[in-house]
């Protein structure tokens, strides 16, 4: 758990710009099929934002080590996360 809590505080709060479908389909991804498939999901998805913060969460949590299930929750936790008030 402790490094879940480096990964929360090393993403911080940010303007993020991931919709809430997009985090429900790759959370169900990483948990399905693991991180690296999440990763080409991200790359699939059209707009470049998107694409580019969930590959900074998914770099920040493959640094900490993170299982398949905690980086679910660090996704469900995403929008909490960014806005700072975690």
């Amino acid at each position: 758990m402790e490094n879940m809590g480096k990964a929360i505080e090393e993403i911080g709060a940010t303007k993020s710009c991931i919709t809430a479908s997009v985090i429900k389909d790759v959370r169900k991804i990483v948990v399905e099929k693991g991180l690296d498939a999440a990763e080409i999901h991200a790359a699939q998805l059209s707009g470049t934002d998107q694409n580019t913060e969930l590959s900074r969460v998914f770099e920040i949590c493959r640094k900490y080590k993170l299982s398949p299930e905690a980086i679910a929750q660090v996704l469900d936790k995403l929008p909490v996360i960014e806005s700072g008030k975690w």
